[in-house]
């Protein structure tokens, strides 16, 4: 367990290390002042909502049935956990608050294809190379920072020539980055080319490829959940509704762009009063989908 436990903090690099302080000196700070410390408590418990609670312990099982069947056939092992455990906390749970993008039908095509490319050259490529720690702790806030204004910036066209000004500070941190990681890859090449750091490759892409399942059924769930919620609006009578719940899950099943057309053809055409009614919208539906 010792063990374990020190791999772990051993695989946090310099970037990682200087993130984990800031944000842990910003923790400090928030439950120092008593107006932030309420805000934050309020974050905390919203955090813990009784549905994203439901929500966390299904991904976490969902994973550790990744995990284990991936160590059934030999492509994970007990020294993947620190990699693994890192995954969840800065992957794993940004797809699953992301996952309103599962709408779009070239959900899955995009997913992978930006995973890979997210994972080979950023948190793969240029993390494996990082700075001393000084300089990663110094460049952390500045960073921050300048994504916080930026993600202001991109609002207001009056801050137009500020955007342009840090895309251009972006690109040239990100040019320096890939620049140093380069240079570090062929004088290092030896340390480079191991087993370790290969499995520190592909074990995150692989989780993520095989986690979009799960982000597109976390997607389709909170749609059937907010097509029901509006079903109450404009279906008085319970039977009609509970038919009506009945026949879109017969009819959807777990195709999750049709549910959205689907739902958008009922709101905008019909208002159930019977049961009839919901048959006649099913058929028109198809119709008008060529289904």
């Amino acid at each position: 367990m010792l063990e374990t436990i020190l791999k772990f903090i051993h695989a946090f690099n310099n970037r990682e290390l200087s993130t984990s302080i800031w944000i842990l000196l910003l923790i400090v700070y928030c439950l120092t002042v008593s107006n932030v410390r309420k805000s934050l408590f309020r974050v905390i418990k919203s955090f813990f909502a009784w549905k994203l609670t439901i929500s966390y312990l299904l991904m976490f099982s969902y994973i550790a049935s990744l995990i284990w069947l991936l160590n059934t056939i030999s492509l994970w092992k007990k020294d993947h956990i620190p990699v693994t455990l890192l995954w969840c906390v800065f992957s794993a749970f940004v797809m699953l608050f992301d996952f309103q993008k599962a709408n779009d039908q070239k959900f899955f095509k995009n997913s992978v294809k930006d995973h890979i490319k997210g994972l080979v050259f950023i948190e793969f490529f240029v993390n494996l190379y990082v700075f001393n720690f000084w300089i990663e702790f110094v460049l952390i806030p500045i960073l921050a920072f300048a994504g916080g204004m930026k993600a202001i910036t991109e609002r207001d066209k009056e801050y137009e020539i500020v955007d342009k000004l840090l895309n251009y500070v972006f690109i040239l941190v990100g040019s320096i980055y890939i620049i140093h990681s380069t240079y570090m890859v062929i004088t290092d090449f030896e340390n480079f080319a191991t087993m370790g750091n290969f499995e520190s490759f592909y074990i995150p892409i692989l989780l993520s490829i095989l986690f979009i399942p799960f982000v597109y059924m976390a997607a389709l769930v909170a749609a059937y959940e907010s097509f029901f919620i509006r079903l109450q609006f404009f279906v008085p009578v319970k039977s009609v509704r509970t038919y009506a719940k009945l026949k879109t899950f017969l009819s959807i099943k777990l195709n999750l762009w049709k549910l959205n057309k689907w739902s958008v053809y009922v709101i905008s055409n019909w208002r159930f009063k019977n049961k009839k009614e919901v048959q006649d919208a099913v058929v028109g539906f198809k119709q008008s989908q060529n289904l």
